[in-house]
């Protein structure tokens, strides 16, 4: 059984490898048929890593387990740093460039004729998307970006970083599971074909936030189960300050503080050091004379994309003829309230439920979003997630648009390819959880 069981992941991870790598001679997608090639490798390199990671450390003693975890984990990322970039990185060394000349990229967007002079010395800025908008990302990221470009203009300096910091996070994520089994556990996120890509292939900064939302989780761990009052405040503290970090990178850290409240009970009072750190950062952008929250908003005035749920309700019942988005983030913001408190008595389970309403009522689902998810899936042993981060590779079809009527619009076919095999694991881990109940 245990030759069998070792060969089994052998084979299952070298096909991962393989299939993951296979995407380096399919990342063109200026060519017609590269997006379409590039989805099989992935999915099939996503097929593979769902096989993998279930073999994990099974008859593998735990020294191994740690040389496979690792070695696996920083191969794929090696393997992903040739991949050409989204077109996401070229906003972020954009935003970079022109807050060292001196601008406000909450003032100013790319496309501003002032910016002529600093356009013409950047060979990608005719590729950054949205150049009609601001700054959309927080201050904490802008300050970043400003940082990085300061030090090189290269991609791999981004991907390095990005991919690091994600490496950061698997190694908390080992801490915050713990265990004989916290190895395989942490697979389920350290191998996702799809968190390497998003940064150390795309090179999506997300992975900063993760790290802190990840760490913020940890603290708020070791803060809950330590005994003695001080070291509880002290956790508590470092919680509220890495989650005022994590916010600062992006918001969708913020849908956790309601539970971070109820876990910390009366010492949830230090979580106005939360919102005090994005706070303070803004100010070097001008803030409150400069509308810097105003200039985030601008998100919510894209049209509706790949999203999970909203598609659903505008073909039967809400038509919504303009594909506008802005209406949906308050009924967004009220269900992860309503969700964080029903959990009141199992917080750590609902923080997975809040980032998951999070993820399906929002009316724009990129894939790297699907990542935000996926440490905290892993923690709490929600495999269905899994299954959705391979599943929305779909979405790069987009970029070959002569699949579709219009350009950005997902058809029947491709919402089905993307949801169906997640509700058919949804199905199959519920019945093999009553199975377990009613053998016990």
């Amino acid at each position: 059984m245990k030759h069998a069981h070792v060969v089994g992941l052998a084979i299952a991870l070298g096909l991962e490898l393989i299939l993951f790598a296979a995407l380096n001679f399919f990342d063109d997608w200026t060519l017609e048929s590269m997006p379409i090639k590039f989805v099989a490798a992935a999915f099939l390199s996503g097929i593979a890593y769902l096989a993998a990671v279930p073999n994990f450390g099974i008859d593998i003693s735990p020294r191994k387990q740690a040389v496979l975890f690792w070695g696996v984990a920083i191969i794929l990322r090696l393997i992903a740093l040739p991949l050409v970039p989204s077109d996401e990185l070229f906003r972020y060394q954009w935003e970079g460039k022109i807050q060292q000349a001196g601008f406000n990229p909450y003032l100013i967007a790319p496309a501003d004729s002032k910016l002529d002079d600093l356009r013409h010395d950047f060979p990608q800025a005719a590729k950054i998307n949205h150049p009609e908008l601001r700054a959309v990302n927080p201050p904490g990221a802008e300050l970043f970006f400003k940082f990085f470009s300061g030090i090189t203009d290269r991609p791999l300096f981004y991907k390095i970083i990005f991919a690091v910091a994600d490496l950061l996070a698997a190694a908390l994520l080992l801490r915050l599971i713990g265990g004989e089994d916290r190895h395989r556990a942490v697979a389920w996120y350290a191998w996702n074909p799809l968190a390497v890509y998003s940064f150390a292939g795309a090179a999506h900064f997300d992975s900063l936030m993760i790290l802190a939302m990840v760490g913020g989780v940890l603290a708020l761990v070791r803060s809950t189960a330590a005994k003695e009052s001080e070291t509880k405040w002290l956790w508590a503290v470092l919680v509220a300050l890495l989650f005022g970090i994590a916010i600062s990178l992006n918001l969708v850290a913020a849908s956790l503080l309601l539970l971070c409240a109820i876990a910390l009970r009366w010492r949830a009072i230090v979580l106005a050091l939360a919102v005090f750190i994005p706070t303070l950062l803004s100010f070097p952008f001008g803030f409150p004379k400069v509308g810097i929250w105003e200039s985030l908003s601008q998100f919510t005035q894209l049209s509706r994309l790949n999203d999970l749920f909203w598609w659903l309700i505008e073909e039967t019942v809400w038509p919504n003829p303009h594909q506008r988005n802005f209406h949906y983030y308050p009924i967004l913001i009220v269900c992860v309230i309503a969700v964080s408190l029903l959990f009141i008595g199992n917080w750590k389970r609902g923080m997975l439920w809040a980032l998951g309403i999070v993820l399906v009522l929002s009316p724009i689902l990129h894939p790297w979003y699907c990542v935000w998810i996926l440490p905290i899936a892993a923690w709490r042993s929600a495999y269905a997630w899994n299954v959705l981060s391979v599943t929305l590779f779909a979405y790069y079809l987009f970029w070959d648009e002569r699949l579709f009527g219009l350009p950005w619009h997902a058809e029947p076919w491709m919402r089905g390819l993307i949801i169906a095999p997640v509700l058919a694991a949804l199905v199959m881990l519920g019945a093999q959880k009553k199975t377990a109940v009613e053998a016990t």
